[in-house]
């Protein structure tokens, strides 16, 4: 069966795309009022619905800092987090919005620009015990994948280009994510391009003890085009990780940090700048393929960024 070629990817061989970065940071620093979160404060995802001209505002600066990926206000839009919240009735209306608040800040901007749906970890993991009992789960593979499903339906269905599965710490979690994302390819007849992206240690280890290098074979799909890094502890220590898994890969390589380790306040200090100087290796390395930043980042962060790539080349895939 010959593979599917998805339009980015043939952007993806060209040069480097800038994904955007982090959303929840960015919004901390509106200082929003309590009833903009309707009784759920602390909730982003709500803000689809009761304020989505800040999201909106959110892409338009990552668009106008030189995003060519936005991700959709969606990271936690699934029912085992949002339960916290009694918000799990509202998974799908919101991941929906979520999408379509950016594809409409990217129809606004007039470039080009994909839009990659947001899936994170949920705060539960298949591979941890509940409460020491070693045979117990807080949720089933099962119930997982039903879970994701719902979240992937809305975003799909509001228009996404493709799926971003980020921040991995747990490799049983993700198999269930990615098993839902293709039932909802094979419901709907269509598919679409997915990155994965891992949090590690700096052995590069997920918090299961699985290493990035399993974690890439056991999630390898025709549809899956790029493995990678974010969130963790910061560019500098992620760097020569993601050098080093770009000779473990047939597909392409990305990286969206956190700005440094949050303070004792729960801030995060690493300035645009130092973030940078210290991902210059992986253009000096010809490294990367997808760039951008996690939390802490900000628009001026990936100014610098789509600065610092602007003619560079990117990693060539290695072939099979």
């Amino acid at each position: 069966m010959k593979k599917i070629m998805f339009e980015i990817e043939k952007e993806l061989k060209e040069r480097i795309l800038v994904l955007d970065g982090a959303m929840g940071t960015v919004l901390q620093k509106y200082e929003l009022p309590a009833e903009d979160f309707n009784g759920t404060k602390g909730c982003y995802e709500i803000l689809n619905e009761t304020r989505p001209d800040i999201i909106f505002e959110v892409h338009k600066k990552y668009i106008e800092a030189g995003a060519d990926i936005i991700e959709t206000n969606s990271f936690n839009c699934n029912a085992i987090s949002l339960k916290n919240y009694h918000l799990e009735d509202k998974v799908y209306d919101l991941a929906k919005k979520s999408a379509e608040i950016a594809k409409d800040a990217v129809r606004k901007s007039e470039k080009k620009v994909y839009v990659f749906g947001s899936v994170g970890p949920t705060n539960k993991g298949l591979s941890f015990p509940e409460k020491d009992v070693s045979c117990k789960r807080a949720v089933s593979f099962d119930e997982m994948k039903e879970v994701i499903k719902v979240q992937v339906t809305g975003l799909i269905d509001g228009g996404v280009d493709g799926i971003l599965l980020e921040t991995i710490f747990d490799g049983l979690t993700a198999k269930a994510a990615l098993l839902a994302i293709e039932e909802v390819f094979k419901e709907k007849n269509i598919k679409l391009p997915i990155s994965i992206s891992a949090t590690v240690n700096k052995q590069g280890k997920l918090s299961t003890g699985q290493s990035i290098e399993s974690l890439m074979m056991d999630l390898d799909r025709d549809f899956v085009i790029s493995f990678g890094f974010n969130c963790s502890f910061g560019a500098k220590n992620l760097v020569p990780l993601v050098i080093k898994i770009k000779e473990l890969t047939t597909k392409f390589v990305s990286l969206h940090a956190n700005a440094g380790l949050p303070n004792q306040n729960g801030e995060y200090e690493e300035t645009a700048q130092k973030m940078r100087d210290d991902l210059l290796p992986l253009i000096e390395n010809q490294a990367i393929n997808i760039l951008g930043g996690c939390c802490g980042t900000d628009y001026e962060h990936i100014k610098l960024i789509a600065e610092l790539i602007k003619g560079q080349k990117p990693r060539v895939l290695l072939e099979k």
